[in-house]
């Protein structure tokens, strides 16, 4: 590493940091066991691409000792790649484990370490303090008030995958979240909007101030009128099926009613685009990257009609990245979040960052979103991208396009007071 890239990294780790999106649990933060860093989705679909068999052995109840057993004659194969990379920063930043080399002779020490560190109720805030986050976004639809005061730099991020999503080729919405919650669904459209809004400003009242959902690739945004939009949702809430167009309107309408509610209660839209998971056919953590260049531009004149709503936007395919950078360029409103899922790797990340950095304001983009479940993979994904900012900073300082000094301001910026003021936290 040159003494360049060692300050600017030593100094990126000087700022604190805001995730503001996660699935940590605020009941138990930590890992409870080996298999939790190593056995996490994410990494799972790499060894069952290595070869391993697909067969959920890695998270049966089945031994620790067998397991290991199981997956270690795979672990040469993936130790190349970024995920696995995040393992061995934590596996030698936590554990202490020299260069984060995982063997058969040292996993159960890591075990033993996992094991103090699980009965230690301060471990889930010192994490975080080493991983630098004064605050993380947790996703989820309910969260204990206890914990959530044991734990007070976790903050609920309500989501609900099977229903709060802007998808018409589910059978599911908002719809269904609504009547499950209420027990029933009023006749009229105004009437189900009168009881959208209640929905969501109870979950505001209750503390919940940030809401994430999923825009389907599938979507194709149509403004209906007053009548048709009436006529769709008669038919829908009467059990008959919709034609695709009708599928689309019914999501559209149900999308700006959920646009209009943020307005009202001035909380930002944080929405996740490009990726395909979670449908028939498709094992757990199995996900593509799937993307509609067309929606994107049609989702410019959604985001036109709700100038006053903070739009934060994490893309799966950096595929989108130009478009949706320009759209951010173009938009006041409209922001960048992370690097979500298939753009977890360093090629990509450094991509988006300079293009960020060429293409955008400095207010208009946030670095991180983990998307981690537990505290020690917040600090592992973290880490790899505090270092893949710090490789695109010394690139532009040796470039001169801008000073030591302007490069760190704008990494505070995006490390911290963008996510701040974005999120109103």
């Amino acid at each position: 590493m040159s003494p360049l890239y060692e300050k600017i990294l030593s100094a990126l780790k000087e700022i604190p940091l805001v995730d503001v999106h996660s699935h940590i649990s605020v009941d138990h933060p930590q890992v409870n066991d080996t298999s939790e860093i190593l056995f996490y989705h994410f990494l799972r679909r790499e060894v069952y691409s290595a070869g391993l068999p697909e067969d959920d052995f890695l998270v049966s109840n089945a031994s620790l000792e067998k397991r290991m057993a199981y997956f270690f004659p795979y672990l040469k194969y993936i130790e190349n790649t970024a995920t696995f990379w995040c393992i061995r920063k934590i596996l030698e930043d936590i554990y202490e484990i020299p260069h984060g080399e995982l063997n058969q002779s040292n996993w159960k020490k890591i075990q033993e370490k996992i094991k103090q560190r699980k009965r230690d109720n301060n471990w889930p805030r010192k994490m975080m303090e080493k991983a630098g986050i004064e605050r993380s976004l947790i996703c989820g639809s309910e969260w204990k008030k206890k914990n959530l005061e044991k734990y007070p730099f976790l903050s609920p991020l309500f989501e609900n995958l099977e229903c709060f999503s802007f998808d018409p080729e589910r059978t599911s919405s908002l719809l269904d979240l609504t009547e499950e919650h209420y027990g029933f669904l009023p006749e009229t459209v105004s009437g189900y909007e009168e009881l959208l809004s209640s929905f969501f400003k109870e979950k505001v009242k209750g503390g919940v101030s940030y809401f994430t959902c999923f825009i389907s690739s599938s979507l194709k945004p149509i403004k209906g009128g007053k009548e048709r939009i009436e006529a769709v949702y008669k038919k829908k809430t009467a059990g008959r099926g919709l034609t695709f167009e009708e599928q689309n309107i019914l999501i559209t309408w149900l999308l700006y009613s959920y646009l209009e509610i943020l307005k009202e209660v001035k909380h930002p839209a944080q929405f996740c685009i490009g990726a395909w998971w979670a449908r028939p056919g498709l094992r757990y953590g199995e996900s593509y990257v799937l993307t509609n260049h067309h929606l994107i531009f049609d989702l410019i004149s959604v985001f036109k009609d709700f100038p006053d709503v903070k739009i934060s936007i994490m893309y799966a395919a950096s595929s989108l990245s130009q478009e949706l950078t320009i759209i951010s360029r173009m938009l006041p409103s409209v922001s960048l979040l992370g690097f979500w899922w298939h753009t977890l790797f360093p090629s990509y990340i450094e991509r988006i960052i300079a293009e960020r950095l060429e293409a955008l304001p400095a207010n208009k983009w946030i670095a991180i979103a983990t998307d981690a479940y537990s505290v020690e993979w917040a600090y592992g994904k973290v880490e790899l991208v505090l270092h893949c900012l710090a490789r695109v900073l010394c690139d532009k300082i040796e470039q001169g396009y801008f000073s030591q000094k302007k490069a760190l301001w704008i990494a505070r910026r995006v490390l911290y007071h963008n996510p701040k003021e974005i999120y109103g936290l």
